[in-house]
């Protein structure tokens, strides 16, 4: 009975509805605040639509952006599952030899650092104009990141920990899968999270410069022609991408880490 008194609190913790609701009230608020300020200053559209006329005119002209979105949300699922295990995997090679770990912590921290943007002219001269190959890019722009916390992990882990692991007979494997691994779980989670918004920055960076398909690209051309609700209404489109795919990863870190809690 002593013992079900904090796992009680902790489901209850977990089924709080204020962590659902007070994103909603903040959402809501956001949304009347902008509609009535916008109306009652009577602010230019080509500054700042109402929430409600972004809603309709992409309402309106959503089947022309799905194929856009269909192409930026392939190319950032798809890189971004590429760059997990290869950030952890680099990771783990890394962090098996000091000099390594020495050696290539700036060069990753250079690649965190670097915006991607200023890359992708010179990728696009190297790699060609097929749009798929913007995967390469969200790659390079979301591996470092997972790379780099995923490390961090790795390498900090108690003395203790693994000279039991080492009195207890236990082989390096064993000692890496079972206690630095898990260790630095939190880490890790915390790489991925941070991936997928650098997956998102990367792809739709890669539509802005490469040009012919994406969200980025859309945005340009609704620009271009004045359809500013529209543009407004891409962006929304990709922040939604960026939120679901953090909220994802969040919720399977919930299921993962529970000492975390």
């Amino acid at each position: 009975m002593a013992q079900s008194k904090p796992i009680t609190k902790k489901k209850k913790k977990e089924r709080d509805p204020k962590r659902v609701i007070a994103p909603l009230v903040v959402l809501v608020l956001i949304y009347i605040g902008l509609e009535v300020g916008l109306r009652v200053f009577q602010v230019p559209s080509y500054v700042l639509p109402t929430p409600t006329n972004i809603l309709i005119e992409t309402a309106a002209s959503f089947s022309i952006i799905l194929p856009d979105l269909l192409f930026t949300l392939k190319i950032i699922c798809i890189g971004f599952c590429i760059a997990i295990p290869s950030g952890i995997l680099l990771a783990a090679l890394f962090s098996q030899f000091d000099i390594l770990v020495k050696a290539m912590q700036p060069v990753v921290i250079w690649l965190v650092i670097t915006p991607m943007i200023t890359l992708i002219p010179l990728m696009t001269l190297w790699l060609g104009t097929d749009p798929n190959l913007r995967v390469i890019i969200v790659i390079i722009q979301a591996t470092p990141i997972i790379c780099l916390n995923t490390l961090n992990g790795f390498t900090r882990v108690e003395q203790e920990k693994l000279e039991l692991a080492r009195s207890v007979g236990a082989t390096k494997l064993q000692t890496f899968v079972s206690i630095i691994f898990m260790n630095a779980l939190p880490q890790v989670f915390t790489g991925i999270k941070l991936g997928c918004i650098f997956s998102t920055i990367g792809a739709v960076s890669a539509d802005f410069v490469s040009r012919g398909m994406g969200l980025g690209d859309r945005i340009i051309k609704f620009t271009k022609y004045s359809n500013f609700e529209e543009s407004y209404g891409c962006i929304v489109l990709i922040a939604l991408i960026g939120i679901t795919l953090y909220t994802i990863v969040e919720l399977i870190e919930k299921r993962i880490v529970l000492w975390k809690k």
